[in-house]
C-alpha cells in the first residue's frame, strides 16, 4: 500500500495541524464506541480546537464559520497533516456531525494521524495525561475542567415526573469556557506528544498498516445481530441465575457478584485473609481446599465466570465498527523505551 510519508518535526515537506474536539451527547461514549456515539441524533460539537504548525490554539464554535484550514487541507490533502490524540473519536465526529451539518469537507483518511497510535507504538500509555507524565511534558489536566466538561457533556437529570425524552444541557458560561480550555490544553499536549524527540515515528510500512486498519474500523466488520442480541440474553439469564444462588447460599446476605466487599467479608469470616477477588488470589484459596461454603462463593464469583458485555448499541443492522487494532499502534510490538516509566499497554482495540 502506498502512503504519504509522514513529516516528522523539524522537516518542512508537509504542513501539521493538531486538532481536538468536545460534544454532548445523550450517548454513553464508553459504552457504545465511536461510530455509534457520532451518528446518534443527540450528538453535537461544543467547540473543536486547532493549532496550525507552532502556533496558539484557535477555537471554532459550533455557529462559526469553517475555518478555512480545514478546507485547505480538503482541497490540498497531500500538503497536509492532520493530528489528533485518538483519531478514531475525531474522525467519527468530523464525518458524521462536521462534514454533514456544519459544511466542514471530507479529509482522506492518508492526511489524518494520531498521536495516540504513535504512543502505543512506542510502548508508551495511551491516556493523554498518562502519556504527558511519561514523556516529561509539562501539561497536566485541570480537575476542574474536567468536572466542567463532565457535566456539558451529558443531559441533565431528569425529574421523575418529567416524561419527555428530549435532552435538556447544561449551558452554564463558566463550564462552558472551561472546557474550552480543556480542550486548547488537550490539542498543545497532543502537539507536544507528536513533537517529542522519545517517540519514534512509524515507518513508512507500518504507517500502510494503520491506514488499511482505519479503513476497515470505518467500514466495520459484518455481524450477525441475532446471534450476537442472543449471546446478550443468555449473558443476562445466566448472571440472573448466579446471583439468585448467591442469595439462597448467603440467606440473602451476597444478592450480586458484584458486592466485592460482601464475597471478602464472608470468606475472611471463615479464616481467610483475601484482600481481592482477582483470578490468581481466587485460585490460590481453592488450591488449599477450603470449605463447601466458600468453595462455592468463590466459585460463583470466581473471574472465568464473569460475563462479557455485549453491547448490541455497538453494532450496526450488520456491522461492527471499530474492533480492530493493527500491530504497528501496539505496545506489545514495540521495546519499552531505556529509562521509561514503565507505563506501556499491550494492544488496544
Amino acid at each position: 500500500m502506498r502512503c504519504p510519508p509522514q513529516s516528522r518535526p523539524g522537516e518542512t515537506n508537509m504542513r501539521t495541524v493538531f486538532w481536538d474536539n468536545e460534544t454532548r451527547s445523550a450517548v454513553n461514549l464508553h459504552d457504545s464506541g465511536a461510530y455509534i456515539y457520532a451518528i446518534d441524533p443527540t450528538t453535537q460539537p461544543l467547540c473543536l480546537v486547532f493549532i496550525i504548525e507552532d502556533g496558539e490554539p484557535q477555537l471554532w464554535l459550533p455557529f462559526n464559520p469553517v475555518p478555512l484550514v480545514f478546507l485547505e487541507i480538503a482541497a490540498n490533502p497531500t500538503k497536509w497533516q492532520l493530528v489528533a490524540h485518538n483519531y478514531e473519536f475525531d474522525r467519527a465526529i468530523l464525518d458524521n456531525i462536521l462534514v454533514p451539518k456544519y459544511g466542514f469537507q471530507p479529509i482522506p483518511l492518508e492526511v489524518q494521524h494520531c498521536t495516540q497510535r504513535l504512543a502505543l507504538a512506542n510502548a508508551y500509555p495511551a491516556e493523554l495525561d498518562l502519556l504527558a507524565q511519561a514523556l516529561g511534558l509539562p501539561y497536566r489536566k485541570d480537575p476542574a475542567a474536567r468536572r466542567a466538561m463532565l457535566a456539558v457533556s451529558r443531559p441533565k437529570a431528569q425529574r421523575k415526573r418529567k416524561t419527555t425524552t428530549i435532552p435538556t444541557w447544561d449551558e452554564d458560561p463558566a463550564k462552558l469556557q472551561l472546557t474550552y480550555e480543556r480542550c486548547k490544553l488537550d490539542t498543545i499536549t497532543a502537539r507536544a506528544v507528536w513533537q517529542s524527540s522519545k517517540l519514534k515515528h512509524l515507518s513508512n510500512t507500518e504507517r500502510g498498516y494503520q491506514i488499511q486498519d482505519a479503513g476497515i474500523n470505518s467500514r466495520g466488520i459484518r455481524c450477525d445481530r441475532v446471534f450476537t442480541t442472543a449471546g446478550q440474553d443468555l449473558a443476562i439469564r445466566e448472571r440472573i441465575a448466579i446471583n439468585l444462588k448467591l442469595q439462597e447460599l448467603t440467606d440473602g446476605n451476597i444478592t450480586s457478584v458484584d458486592q466485592t466487599a460482601r464475597f471478602l467479608a464472608a470468606i475472611n469470616a471463615r479464616g481467610h485473609s483475601m484482600t481481592s477477588l482477582t483470578k490468581r488470589s481466587v485460585a490460590q484459596v481453592l488450591a488449599h481446599k477450603p470449605d463447601d461454603y466458600v468453595r462455592q462463593l468463590l466459585e460463583l464469583r470466581a473471574p472465568e465466570r464473569a460475563l462479557p458485555s455485549t453491547n448490541s448499541s455497538a453494532c450496526s443492522p450488520t456491522r461492527r465498527r471499530s474492533m480492530t487494532a493493527c500491530a504497528a499502534h501496539c505496545a506489545c510490538m514495540a521495546p519499552v523505551p531505556a529509562g521509561g516509566p514503565g507505563l506501556g499497554r499491550s494492544c488496544r482495540t
